[in-house]
């Protein structure tokens, strides 16, 4: 999780308000606010740690956002302590982001920048995550969203307002990167290149891992490696689900429903006609005619377009009305009036002349009542279940909102609670791996480890593609921890005795890059070194072809020739040893395709190094004052107390 957190600081958006983007990450609505600074004002009980212009970054900011970041991270089964936040820099990030969002807001607002209430409106209702049952936007779904993340609307508001200063800020400052030829050359050329060698393995199990552990060894051992059996925080969920097929007996069309449907069709059940037209538009006349005479001479409208250096396109299966919409009027008038295979053109439009292929022509029969029949009763009950099931789950909404349990939720509903075991955010059972959650059970945890604490308002969660639901309360929580020795004894006994045979393996690896680095053969250096594995093998790779390969490859391409190196094994398999034995390099500037790759990736380095180069003036021209005893003081309390 905090290695992601750093990474996501490489990007042009992470650049802005990783940290942010973070502590909201759970919030479905928010987890685009990169740029989001709630509330940077500082109360009497708050300490400001840094000035940016006239805004404030105060203590209290920082623990609401480093409470979000380990609270969400726990939720989503992320076993991420106080302790190791603060050792991977975490606090500084935070700050550092804090700051660059506040900058940048500081210097839109110098600069005239407004964003006005009108858009962040629009932004609101534009918001899936607030749309009620019929796509729209629903202000009971949006003030129930932000209660339970605990956001004030304003709050919420805010955040957005700032994210668009510093969307529009970045996203000018990276446009534009254009790189020249002599700079992607070198770095294609690289992809091209070329390295061959061997890699063995000093096998783990293959070496001998001495004595057995006594049980003052094995405890101490346990200890000191006990991140290695902790159980995740696990959660008792009671929940009661409501499913389409529960209710979907009493909504059934009737025939009058059907031959009402049928009535109001339109011309969805008339005889229609479908085409799939081929098109290639033209700039020029001269070439469109040249490329229409010869289509009609026999060439196929594709390779015509390919003499041309141009490409066609194809519209499959439309019908008339559609192709007029994606054309004119006129083109489709002349696509529809033509026979199949028939070449049509050039017609002129706004976008240049096009050329056109009739490749085939359906012609869709009229449907009957009867022959519609049972396709509109599926429809219509469909429908029906779903309105049911939203009027239901509204009932459930407003008695949720007037302050009723889960106890009188259920009464209300008629319905039973049911009870999970104590599973991870993820729906799994560590302590029965035969347990396997449906997806619905998956979405019910989700809800669960959305409450704070236990006796929260229910939660009402989504289980199925087809509205179904479920009431969920939280029972129980069980904290993470690690399991007891006892119950995980032999697996410890295990690892002691794997990771005192890895230390051998280690020693041996030493001892095989040493001598291979002063000419002595690998087959040799391992025999030598008592070292024992399968043997070696050759490799032979460009480095645009190491992809997804296992990491030793990747290590022979940060490695110089005839030189060994070492690298640890996944799963504490043993060691790899690899040695170069040939580099052989190619010049890329004669490659369209490796340049156009590279000079696509460079790109977005670009962009985001733009972004980079552009914020850092943004803080030289805004004044930011950190206050670094107040600083010292909140890494203190955060390590003595945490942020709850």
């Amino acid at each position: 999780m905090l290695s992601f957190f750093r990474n996501f600081t490489k990007s042009r958006y992470g650049l802005i308000a990783v940290f942010i983007f973070l502590g909201l990450i759970a919030i479905a609505f928010a987890a685009g606010d990169v740029t989001g600074v709630r509330n940077m004002g500082n109360g009497a009980s708050s300490s400001t740690l840094a000035t940016v212009g006239s805004q404030k970054i105060s203590d209290t900011d920082v623990k609401d956002r480093i409470d979000r970041f380990l609270r969400n991270a726990q939720r989503g089964g992320q076993n991420v302590t106080m302790e190791q936040f603060l050792a991977q820099g975490g606090l500084e990030i935070a700050i550092d982001e804090m700051i660059n969002s506040a900058a940048l807001v500081e210097f839109a607002q110098k600069n005239g920048m407004q964003v006005s209430k009108k858009l962040i409106d629009g932004d609101i209702a534009s918001n899936s995550s607030f749309a009620g049952i019929d796509g729209k936007f629903n202000q009971q779904a949006f003030e129930k969203l932000l209660a339970d993340n605990r956001l004030a609307p304003a709050t919420y508001r805010e955040s957005l307002t700032q994210e668009r200063y510093g969307n529009w800020l970045v996203n000018r400052a990276t446009i534009g990167s254009e790189i020249p030829d002599g700079v992607v050359a070198p770095y294609a050329s690289l992809l091209l290149e070329r390295r061959t060698g061997l890699v063995g393995l000093i096998n783990t199990a293959q070496m001998d891992p001495g004595a057995d552990p006594d049980d003052k060894t094995l405890n101490a051992y346990y200890v000191s490696h006990r991140a290695r059996y902790l159980v995740p925080q696990r959660r008792v969920v009671r929940f009661a689900s409501i499913l389409p097929e529960q209710i979907r007996a009493q909504q059934t069309a009737t025939e009058a429903e059907i031959t009402d449907a049928f009535a109001k069709a339109g011309k969805r059940y008339a005889a229609t006609e479908k085409r799939s037209v081929r098109q290639l538009v033209v700039l020029d006349q001269a070439t469109a005619n040249k490329v229409a005479g010869e289509v009609k001479g026999g060439k196929t409208l594709v390779d015509a377009a390919k003499a041309a250096g141009l490409e066609a396109t194809n519209f499959d299966a439309v019908e008339k009305p559609e192709l007029a919409r994606q054309t004119s009027a006129a083109i489709a008038d002349a696509a529809f009036a033509a026979a199949q295979g028939a070449a049509v053109g050039p017609i002129k439009s706004a976008l240049g002349w096009h050329i056109l292929v009739v490749e085939k022509i359906d012609k869709i029969a009229a449907k009957s009542l009867a022959q519609a029949h049972d396709e509109l009763a599926t429809e219509i009950t469909q429908r029906k279940t779903a309105e049911a099931l939203a009027a239901i789950r509204q009932k459930i909404e407003d008695g949720a909102g007037n302050g009723k349990n889960f106890a009188e939720l259920l009464a209300d509903a008629k319905l039973t609670a049911q009870t999970t075991p104590a599973l991870t955010a993820q729906g799994t059972d560590p302590d029965n791996e035969a347990y396997k959650p449906d997806p619905a059970m998956v979405a019910i945890m989700r809800g669960g480890f959305a409450a704070e604490n236990v006796g929260d308002e229910p939660q009402i969660v989504q289980v199925s593609q087809e509205g179904g639901f479920a009431i969920v309360t939280l029972d129980k929580v069980v904290p993470a921890a690690p399991r007891p020795l006892a119950t995980v004894r032999d697996k410890v006994k295990t690892d002691y005795l794997v990771d005192k045979a890895l230390e051998k393996a280690k020693a041996a690896a030493l001892q095989v890059v040493a001598a291979m680095d002063k000419g002595v053969p690998l087959a040799k250096a391992f025999a030598d070194a008592g070292a024992k594995g399968p043997p070696a093998k050759p490799f032979d790779f460009k480095r645009q072809e190491i992809g997804d390969k296992e990491q030793f490859i990747k290590l022979a391409f940060s490695m110089l020739p005839k030189k060994a190196r070492m690298l640890e094994a996944p799963d504490r398999k043993g060691y790899y040893i690899v040695y170069v034995d040939a580099v052989e390099p190619h010049d890329a500037s004669g490659d369209p395709i490796a340049m156009a790759g590279m000079r696509s990736a460079l790109q977005q380095q670009v962009g985001a190094e733009y972004a980079r180069q552009f914020i850092r003036a943004v803080r030289g021209d805004v004044k930011i004052t950190r206050n670094e005893a107040a600083i010292a003081r909140l890494r203190a309390d955060l390590t003595r107390q945490g942020v709850r």
